[in-house]
């Protein structure tokens, strides 16, 4: 039995994976299929004596295509990928092209301009030559997504978008050949919905690259070379059990346990946490952290395939896949509108027929219920109403890559929140400065942190650290002259020391106090001590700097009804301490990337926020992921919308734009039912001829493109 990943290509809807997966399943040699529309690929459990080419004649069978998802065929994936996206693109602004001169006429014609060049625009000849390529070849597309759909007997939203500019293209094609309606035509209706889809669907399209792009950024984040005892190799030819060097300043190129040495190691890449740990013998080190100070010989524990940021990349694959399928609004009301309006156009032909036993006037009154039910304005309800709501997140800060998080916003339960860069801004805080006794007690001999810090103590203190590289460090702002330093010494994990007028100072951690064999008062803050050989004589005490908009953003999100939880990787106390300050509801801490993304997936509706590597998978994970432009750019390719300010009271507004874009997308919804519910009976009954028919259809069209246009003129109240 073996496991296979395959790229899927083709599919559209939900029922284009029902399809690939009846399919697959229904193979005996295949124990399980798991097709992913948002990652457009399937996983299968089979037997070894199934080869993948019949796998994928199997996936070809059912009207798809499917490409082996290994290392071999990454390129040939992104080329297709890349070949998708330039054919996108260009549907879209041919697409664009043609279609806008007879939209700009529609609208020229509502306020009254009778110009000459409106008029050339409104020629029957014109609009067919403008209309019949966006019909046939740009949304040829839709066509194919209709029969496969109508072939696994269900209707979604290509069947909708196939249908309706079918008949606005055809009835206007009708009008004016046979009719010389020239006036009446609606060509431009199935053009608008064709180029809005198409460009729904670049979007979408570009939203999953994204995460492609954060699996790429998390590659090229790992060492290419490792120093052995002997030589320097390729990573790839490293084995488990091989004993590596890793110098200060070099990225740790696999997962290791030491053998000997000491060091301090930038593990924010899995913390999220800017302050180093300091490792010694017998502990793990973890590929793609950072040696910052000394020397370690380290035996490999995990080859490349098997190593950290191997499997956060497979992770972040999978990731995308663990959010749910949601079946979108248009496709669930094509599923019951669609067959209920052809079966009244044929009741109507057949009553017709019947009772006047005229053909003739039964084609009229049933193309006549064709065309006033025609979906057009169902097909501009959604794609207009996102495309306002996206240019409305924008005024607002927010860029949504992955236009599915407006509709999943209102599912949400849970907000998840990463501490260091997010709820914090990732820096540190002078909150104190100690003197200390012969006795290691703290003396209260200062009244104020300016007069603490205008002391001798606080600039030996900060004459040391201004030569280290250590974060507590750089928020030391000592404001005049330093001391001049002689003999400095880095002391890999525990601090420096140095000589100041011929005393010889240290400043580090408690780790270095314990070695100078000098106690330390016990504290749960993060500190830096200053000693001498016989005594400690100082600490500085750090804090993280909260947010200004922390406390206010959890408070109004628990007003709606949210639960509010903090995913870190900093120890417990440094996080209850961050609870009591934000009045979170939970706390969870001391995580690596894979535990967080792990609690988030088990929590289902839930929402990520997050701004550094450690927190991609959680974001990708999430039903809506949300990463602050002021961390990593793997962040933020990872997750569905960005804030491009950092502000955490923005979270509070995508709720709001999300909850108004709904909203409009229900009102458009209405309003396009409204002419239906109207005007199929008049039509059924002939009190509509397919002249005015095309009329209703048309101002139905554009009345739900203005209220779309009205959501751009929202106001959004913030919360700072």
């Amino acid at each position: 039995m073996r496991s296979q990943s395959f790229v899927i290509t083709g599919m559209t809807c939900a029922n284009c994976v029902n399809t690939v997966s009846k399919t697959l399943n229904q193979s005996d040699k295949i124990m399980e299929a798991t097709v992913n529309l948002a990652t457009e690929k399937a996983k299968i459990v089979a037997d070894d004596n199934i080869s993948d080419q019949e796998i994928i004649n199997l996936v070809e069978k059912a009207g798809y295509g499917a490409i082996v998802n290994d290392k071999a065929h990454h390129e040939k994936i992104a080329r297709q990928a890349a070949k998708k996206a330039r054919n996108l693109a260009l549907s879209f602004w041919i697409a664009l092209i043609l279609t806008l001169p007879l939209v700009v006429a529609m609208f020229a014609d509502i306020f009254g301009v009778h110009a000459n060049w409106v008029m050339f625009l409104h020629e029957p000849i014109v609009q067919l030559i403008l209309a019949t390529p966006v019909q046939f070849v740009i949304g040829w597309r839709f066509y194919v997504g209709a029969y496969h759909a109508l072939r696994n007997k269900s209707a979604n939203m290509d069947v909708l978008v196939a249908l309706g500019t079918s008949v606005a293209y055809f009835s206007s094609l009708i009008l004016a050949v046979f009719m010389s309606q020239a006036n009446a035509l609606n060509f431009e209706s199935s053009m608008v919905i064709i180029t809005l889809v198409v460009m729904g669907k670049l979007l979408e399209h570009n939203a999953k690259e994204k995460t492609t792009q954060a699996i790429t950024g998390l590659m090229s984040s790992r060492a290419t070379f490792v120093h052995t005892e002997s030589t320097d190799l390729a990573i790839e030819e490293v084995q488990m059990g091989q004993v590596i060097r890793i110098l200060p300043g070099e990225k740790v190129p696999l997962d290791a346990m030491i053998l000997s040495g000491k060091a301090s190691f930038d593990e924010s890449i899995l913390t999220g946490e800017a302050l180093p740990v300091v490792k010694m013998d017998d502990e793990v080190i973890f590929e793609g952290t950072i040696n910052l100070d000394g020397e370690v010989k380290a035996v490999v524990v995990h080859d490349l395939n098997d190593s950290t940021i191997s499997r956060m990349v497979e992770m972040m694959s999978e990731a995308q896949g663990s959010k749910p399928n949601i079946q979108k609004l248009a496709d669930k009301i094509s599923g019951i509108f669609v067959p209920v309006v052809l079966v009244i156009a044929l009741i109507t032909f057949i009553a017709t027929w019947a009772v006047s036993g005229i053909l003739l006037t039964a084609i009229m009154h049933s193309v006549a219920v064709l065309v006033i039910a025609c979906p057009c304005a169902l097909g501009l309800a959604t794609p207009t109403a996102i495309i306002s709501g996206t240019g409305l997140a924008a005024k607002n800060g927010l860029l949504i890559k992955n236009a599915n998080a407006l509709e999943l916003a209102g599912l949400v339960k849970t907000v998840f929140f990463d501490k260091t860069g997010t709820i914090t801004t990732g820096e540190f805080e002078l909150t104190d400065f100690k003197l200390l006794t012969e006795s290691e007690k703290v003396t209260d001999s200062f009244n104020s942190i300016e007069e603490k810090m205008a002391s001798d103590e606080f600039k030996l203190l900060a004459s040391l650290e201004a030569h280290s590289n250590h974060p507590l460090a750089k928020s030391l702002k000592f404001q005049g002259d330093l001391y001049e330093l002689t003999d400095l010494s880095e002391l890999a994990g525990r601090g420096l020391s140095a000589k100041i007028n011929g005393q010889e100072y240290f400043a580090g951690n408690d780790k270095l106090m314990t070695d100078l064999n000098l106690s330390v008062p016990e504290t749960d803050d993060t500190v830096i001590y200053l000693a001498n050989k016989e005594k400690l004589l100082a600490m500085a005490v750090f804090s993280s700097s909260l947010k200004d908009d922390a406390l206010k953003t959890i408070q109004t999100l628990q007003k709606r009804g949210l639960k509010t939880v903090m995913l870190t990787g900093d120890n417990q106390n440094s996080a209850e301490k961050i609870q009591k300050l934000v009045h979170l509801d939970e706390v969870k801490s001391g995580l690596r990337p894979e535990e967080k993304a792990e609690i988030v997936q088990n929590s289902s509706n839930s929402m990520m926020v997050g701004d550094g590597i450690n927190d991609a998978i959680a974001l990708a994970s999430a039903t809506v992921g949300l990463a602050m432009a002021t961390g990593s750019d793997i962040a933020m390719e990872a997750g569905d919308v960005t804030v491009t300010s950092g502000q955490l009271h923005k979270i509070s507004t995508f709720f709001e734009v999300a909850k108004k874009t709904i909203s409009k997308i229900k009102q458009n919804y209405f309003w396009a039912f409204v002419y239906n519910v109207i005007g199929i009976p008049l039509a059924a009954f002939g009190l509509l001829n397919p002249m005015l028919a095309a009329a209703a259809m048309s101002l139905s069209s554009v009345s739900v493109i203005l209220n779309s246009l009205l959501l751009t003129k929202t106001k959004i109240k913030n919360v700072e």
